[in-house]
């Protein structure tokens, strides 16, 4: 199963580089189905490759923190020059005196000390001791905000996904709602030029005649606003994708909606393990405890074992090289309560994402009743919208059949026309929807997007 899965996304992922190859080669015309257009966002969209940079950098951020486990070996170097030199003196005589008279010496010898230039290297391996508690909770913190990351980029696929489906949807039913004005306004025209033809027979009112005015003006009004709507959309559908901004989408509307939906039980029980924001919750109150810990570590002196091997020349009554080893041990007496109050505030962090986590819990609790209630009453709007669209279709080819007899006139003929992609529209509609109700669902769930 997971092969068959693997090769049909490979499928997808081929055809989507083979789709914007040819598109670039035309211009800036692209065909995309609903999962193609998903697949895309998922590899191009700029805030998930900003999610994803952000997750690697805490990865690399772990990796660092993981690092100060291990002995750290560091070299320190020195090139001197002294001013002036300590001198010691040997008075006159103090070596003694010659058999045949005198003293050695003869007078008071300044004897200068080492070399006025110098240098100097030491290499040092350096083991933290009782930093390692320390260490061990900023590992921890590191954890959790990888961990953070990764929930992060969960959610803004998902977010993605919700989007890429939302404008889809959008798309596909104003342009629907852009057929039908077109349908209006031919209907309205020929209903205005038949009622024209009535009116100077005297067979029409005036105020009737205005009246079919009205409605093809109003026709063409929300003809210019579903154009306008329609780009407005496929600019923010080109943005999300990743795509320059003056591509032209056509979508495919053939769009299978699947109704499999876990029940409320199951759902509830999956997303209090796999909602994404309740992950974010649960790593700031792993990261909030750790950080806790490390702050009454504060307490502990720092002992540090070392070993050093050091070299130098022109130093006195020191060899050029030998070597040191021990412990290195610091603490603060003194600190005015700084300690003290650190540690108060991450308890009181803790406090405050403990709360996080139980209002998240919550708020997942009522966001599923109320996702599960929009799911029946959208899926009921779409077996309403399709018994409309039936109805609307049947009266659609009466009124065509009608006409062919020449027993109803033609602008009754497109207003029914008009009417049925309404209905088309209106169950487009719900069905965008139910859609977004699942993905909601989905979310919630914190399933992998689709």
């Amino acid at each position: 199963m997971k092969e068959k899965q693997y090769v049909s996304n490979h499928i997808v992922r081929v055809a989507v580089c083979m789709v914007l190859l040819v598109s670039g080669a035309q211009g800036q015309e692209l065909k995309l189905s609903m999962r193609e257009a998903v697949e895309l966002a998922l590899r191009q969209n700029h805030a998930l490759k900003m999610a994803h940079f952000a997750l690697d950098a805490e990865r690399q951020k772990r990796s660092g923190a993981r690092s100060a486990y291990f002995p750290k070996i560091t070299n320190e170097s020195n090139l001197l020059h002294v001013s002036d030199l300590e001198r010691v003196e040997v008075p006159a005589g103090a070596l003694g005196s010659l058999p045949a008279g005198g003293v050695v010496p003869s007078s008071n010898v300044l004897l200068p000390q080492g070399k006025e230039t110098l240098e100097s290297s030491g290499t040092e391996i350096e083991q933290p001791l009782t930093q390692l508690v320390k260490i061990r909770e900023a590992n921890k913190i590191a954890v959790a905000d990888v961990t953070k990351s990764e929930a992060s980029l969960q959610e803004t696929s998902t977010d993605v996904v919700y989007r890429v489906h939302e404008l889809y949807y959008r798309i596909l039913t104003t342009q629907l709602l852009r057929d039908s004005a077109k349908a209006e306004l031919l209907a309205d025209n020929e209903s205005l030029s038949e009622g024209g033809e009535q009116f100077k027979n005297g067979s029409l009112l005036e105020a009737t005649l205005l009246e079919s005015r009205a409605n093809s003006l109003e026709a063409k009004q929300a003809l210019l606003t579903a154009e306008m709507q329609i780009s407005d959309s496929m600019t923010k559908l080109d943005d999300l994708l990743g795509l320059p901004l003056d591509t032209k989408l056509t979508l495919d509307p053939n769009v299978e909606i699947v109704s499999d939906e876990p029940t409320r039980d199951e759902a509830l029980q999956t997303a209090m393990k796999d909602n994404p924001e309740l992950k974010e919750a649960h790593s700031g109150l792993t990261r909030a405890r750790a950080a806790h810990a490390a702050a009454k570590a504060e307490y502990i002196p720092d002992i540090t074992a070392f070993a050093r091997d050091s070299y130098q020349n022109g130093v006195s009554f020191v060899d050029h090289n030998f070597g040191t080893f021990g412990i290195h041990l610091s603490y603060d007496l003194f600190d005015a309560g700084k300690r003290q109050a650190q540690v108060r505030e991450r308890k009181d962090e803790v406090f405050e994402s403990e709360e996080n986590v139980e209002r998240i819990r919550e708020e997942i609790t009522a966001r599923i009743a109320i996702t599960y209630n929009r799911l029946e009453t959208t899926r009921s709007m779409v077996d309403v919208a399709k018994e409309v669209l039936a109805a609307r279709q049947a009266s659609a080819r009466l009124a065509e059949n009608q006409f062919n007899q020449g027993t109803t006139l033609a602008s009754q003929r497109d207003a029914s026309r008009a009417t049925e992609m309404k209905a088309k529209m209106a169950l487009l509609s719900a069905s965008l929807d139910y859609c977004l109700a699942q993905d909601e669902l989905a979310r919630i769930l914190g399933d992998p997007v689709k």
